[in-house]
């Protein structure tokens, strides 16, 4: 079972090794749409009554969460579009999850100061 299994890890490896850049390229943006979608879900949040509440340092620390969000978001759609290689390609997803990160946190955040 294990060398089976080890096999075809080996022959998915070797296949990857060999794809064309646009095939890595494909998958970049479904991570962007997944991230911008964290960002837009915070925004709309933030736009409510109770944001309106809070106090100002709190909102800022909910803002600073949500502009590193914003800014990694913007990197990975950079290294996507004017990629070197597959590097750049792995970089933009990498980026745009950390960005989807962000915006969770900035979510989470916003909603535990929302119930001070």
């Amino acid at each position: 079972m294990r060398i089976k299994w080890f096999i075809g890890a080996v022959s998915l490896a070797v296949a990857l090794q060999f794809m064309p850049q646009g095939a890595q390229a494909f998958e970049c943006p479904k991570h962007f749409t997944t991230a911008q979608a964290a960002i837009d879900k915070v925004l709309g949040d933030m736009k409510g009554g109770m944001s309106k509440m809070m106090a100002k340092a709190d909102m800022a620390q909910v803002h600073m969460l949500l502009d590193d969000a914003k800014m990694l978001l913007a990197g990975a759609k950079h290294n996507h579009e004017k990629p070197q290689g597959r590097l750049d390609h792995a970089r933009a997803i990498a980026k745009a999850d950390a960005a989807r990160g962000y915006a969770v946190a900035s979510d989470m955040l916003h909603f535990k100061l929302m119930k001070k």
